[in-house]
């Protein structure tokens, strides 16, 4: 089919990463005071991201440096109550195994009670990161979910089945790293659906 990839090995890597995900879940307990998460209700990407989500120009140089770069726009906006109960719910996940999916994507993820909505935070890497992504690609593309601990609906699930349907597309994958603005990636990421 035009515009799509034909890398089995990436196709199996993201659906893999979708379904795992649906039978397994890890949650890090926040210690702090009880918050309660806003619902949101998510019918494409761009419902739980926003301008200041995205970064064209990450500058960590390595997976937890960019980590912690992306839960910092997390805790600006007021997604997430502390970044460090995050940050344990996001290695607690890479350490069950890698979200580098391959193809030059990763999709660090979590839920946590830390998370007061749920959000995703994207960043482009354009000299790449190593993710111990399986294909050994490096992540360019990276989407951080984040999604409270209780959430009703398996928000990080929805967002997860969504972006492996587009992010193989090779043309998506291409205009997202090609853009110049946030404007030009959020308009992409409303495709996201």
């Amino acid at each position: 089919m035009p515009g799509h990839s034909t890398a089995g090995a990436g196709q199996s890597a993201i659906t893999t990463t979708a379904a795992a995900e649906s039978s397994a879940s890890t949650t890090v307990t926040n210690n702090g005071p009880a918050v309660s998460p806003q619902a949101v209700h998510i019918e494409k990407l761009t419902n739980i991201v926003t301008m200041d989500l995205i970064n064209l120009d990450l500058e960590g140089t390595t997976r937890d440096a960019v980590i912690d770069e992306m839960i910092g726009a997390l805790e600006r906006t007021g997604a997430v109550s502390s970044a460090s109960d995050f940050k344990q719910a996001i290695l607690a996940r890479e350490k069950e195994g890698s979200t580098g999916i391959g193809m030059n994507i990763a999709i660090p993820h979590g839920k946590s009670e830390a998370v007061l909505k749920p959000s995703v935070v994207f960043g482009i890497k354009q000299g790449g990161v190593d993710w111990n992504s399986a294909d050994g690609s490096e992540a360019k593309l990276i989407f951080m979910i984040a999604v409270p601990r209780n959430s009703k609906e398996n928000a990080h699930l929805k967002v997860l089945q969504m972006l492996s349907r587009k992010l193989m597309d090779d043309h998506f994958r291409e205009a997202l790293l090609a853009a110049t603005t946030k404007e030009e990636v959020y308009q992409l990421l409303d495709q996201v659906h």
